[in-house]
């Protein structure tokens, strides 16, 4: 980390305050060794139960990136589960996210559920965003992502929801000066 954010604060080793909460809070967090195994067995086995008279063990909110792609890989691969996909286009979609949508599909032989967004809303309320100023401009297209995945998920009885994220660029805070 450099000085590029005002507001960054070195301890007296030269360690930066972003570092040491990476260390604190963060990579304590991260699932290591054999135990992650384990747990993933255990819920496997709490998702099937919980789901066996039904055409889909969970559900994975899909982006087309490597994150949601490898959620999905995890999910009918390794724990041998039934996922239904579900993307949200909000008008963004580049050409190599539905193409990697496309073969994650045909590789894995799952199903797909796609829900439109409004475009004109959309970009109505992104617009806003740039203009407020808020930094995180990520948080419309989200807040319509998380929200369309779990009312379809409730509206079909789907009671396991899975995502997928990337613990170590998407839990650290960035500085407010980046925008």
């Amino acid at each position: 980390m450099d000085t590029t954010d005002p507001n960054i604060i070195f301890d007296d080793k030269g360690k930066c305050d972003y570092c040491t909460n990476y260390e604190n809070n963060i990579f304590p967090a991260w699932s290591k060794g054999s135990s992650s195994g384990c747990f993933l067995s255990e819920m496997a086995n709490k998702i099937k139960t919980d789901a066996k008279n039904s055409d889909f063990d969970c559900i994975i909110g899909l982006s087309g990136g490597l994150d949601s792609s490898y959620a999905a890989y995890i999910a009918k691969e390794k724990m041998g589960l039934r996922p239904l996909l579900f993307h949200v286009d909000a008008g963004w979609n580049t050409d190599q996210a539905v193409g990697n949508i496309e073969k994650l599909i045909e590789g894995l032989g799952l199903d797909l559920y796609t829900e439109v967004v409004n475009w004109e809303e959309m970009k109505d309320l992104q617009l806003s965003f740039l203009k407020s100023g808020i930094p995180d401009q990520d948080l419309v297209q989200d807040a319509s992502f998380f929200s369309a995945l779990y009312k379809f998920a409730r509206q079909h009885r789907i009671k396991h929801v899975i995502t997928g994220s990337n613990y170590s660029t998407e839990c650290c805070r960035e500085p407010e000066e980046w925008g």
